[in-house]
């Protein structure tokens, strides 16, 4: 093989991959060979008397062998410890609503029911809320767009980020319309 050149060497390894190639397609392809159909022997049409064999299992019982015990029934049935059995069925009542008095609903000191109202349970006025004090920005923070000694910006949520020189447009390819459909929705 030292006298073959680069070249007949790739030809050679290609030709063997294509007959091996070929070789396995037809190995494959035999496989999926439809089986033979074997002709059935039709009965002589000029006979007129044909075999037929059936063959039967014993299907017959001995009704004297089974026994099926009686069927008790109970004609009243016992509900000693309150328990329904679902013969009944029963609708249970609408529930008894409070009637309270206008003087019972008006009182902001007293709750309907009788109890007395807390101080977490009375309402509060919009313009009486308290905002929560904020702790003032310490200054030592840096602020959006500052740059440090190395020439770093700073953009908040993504920290210190090295200048990478002006903006780069590349132009991209397109047939021009901006409308065009690229899939299906809603399917």
């Amino acid at each position: 093989m030292k006298n073959i050149n680069e070249k007949v060497k790739k030809w050679l390894i290609i030709s063997g991959g294509l007959v091996l190639s070929a070789v396995l397609l037809v190995a494959i392809m035999s496989q999926f060979k439809a089986p033979p159909i074997n002709d059935l022997d039709l009965p002589d049409p000029n006979s007129t008397t044909q075999k037929v064999a059936v063959e039967s299992p014993d299907m017959t019982e001995k009704e004297n062998d089974i026994k099926v015990p009686p069927i008790e029934i109970e004609k009243e049935p016992n509900n000693a410890n309150g328990v329904d059995k679902g013969i009944e069925q029963t609708i249970q009542p609408d529930p008894i609503k409070p009637e309270y008095t206008d003087e019972q609903l008006k009182n902001p000191d007293q709750k309907p029911n009788g109890e007395k109202v807390t101080e977490k349970d009375k309402p509060v006025e919009h313009n009486k809320v308290e905002k929560p004090n904020t702790p003032p920005k310490s200054d030592n923070q840096p602020q959006g767009g500052d740059v440090n000694s190395k020439g770093e910006i700073y953009l908040p949520g993504f920290g210190w980020i090295k200048n990478s020189g002006e903006n780069q447009r590349i132009a991209g390819e397109s047939d021009g319309d901006i409308n065009k459909q690229v899939g299906i929705m809603g399917e």
